[in-house]
């Protein structure tokens, strides 16, 4: 019938969520250990398996950390902390938690034909048509984000009012997809490097630099649906003084 099937969050993914709505209830002040597995699969009304599955992605991420023979606790500065490299965060939401009013602008845009390198990264055939979006992301009026997405059309589709739309759409690209095209960012593979704008010139106009040097961080990132397809290709160029990530590392034994 050319219907496509209803995605939903998996088990794991509503029993994290719930962990951390949990979590974020609790005076952390006084008490930073969370519930035995045992106790939380009843309170949940999932199975062990499924919380320690959740347990385990919150681990990573840092949110969480197990003392051997203790129990669970919570990381409380991991809590503490508004913007984290991971999970996957939009830059709206970003620049709001840091204490400031978002906007977008969207720049320009053209088509290209994917090169060998283009398509290698998207995995799609030499010379597809190729989308490139150039938008900026403002914290108040001080631009603090610049992006440059490839968005392939032989994924998203050839609709006439696809472009149109995106240029129209005052928010993330992640939103756009998924009520467009009920495409659903599940990760990205991310590069971080640094330049500056006496390396990248168009720089500084974007960022009124004037005549000052300024370093800018750099996240190229391809992102991914579930079933692991390159959706677009992204160059983010960051204002650290205004933007700032925090990472959690956990040392492993």
């Amino acid at each position: 019938m050319g219907l496509e099937p209803i995605k939903t969050k998996s088990l794991t993914q509503i029993t994290k969520e719930s962990i951390l709505k949990y979590i974020r209830t609790l005076n952390l002040d006084v008490n930073n250990k969370l519930p035995s597995e045992e106790n939380l699969s009843k309170d949940l009304g999932v199975s062990r398996i499924t919380v320690r599955s959740a347990l385990n992605e919150l681990a990573t991420e840092g949110v969480i950390f197990r003392r051997q023979g203790k129990g669970t606790f919570i990381n409380v500065e991991a809590i503490k902390l508004n913007t984290k490299l991971n999970p996957i965060n939009e830059f709206g939401e970003i620049i709001r938690k840091s204490g400031y009013k978002s906007k977008i602008q969207n720049i320009s845009h053209e088509f290209i034909n994917a090169d060998l390198s283009l398509s290698n990264i998207l995995r799609i055939e030499e010379g597809s048509d190729v989308l490139i979006l150039k938008k900026t992301f403002f914290a108040d009026n001080n631009a603090c984000v610049y992006c440059i997405d490839y968005l392939p059309l032989s994924i998203l589709g050839y609709d006439n009012d696809f472009v149109s739309d995106l240029l129209k759409y005052n928010d993330s690209l992640y939103k756009f997809l998924l009520e467009k095209n009920n495409i659903k960012i599940y990760w990205d593979k991310v590069t971080i490097s640094t330049t500056n704008n006496s390396k990248e010139k168009e720089l500084t106009e974007i960022f009124n630099c004037k005549d000052d040097i300024k370093s800018f961080l750099i996240l190229k990132g391809v992102n991914y649906d579930d079933n692991d397809t390159p959706i677009y290709l992204t160059y983010e160029y960051i204002d650290t003084k205004i933007i700032s990530f925090n990472l959690i590392r956990q040392r492993v034994y």
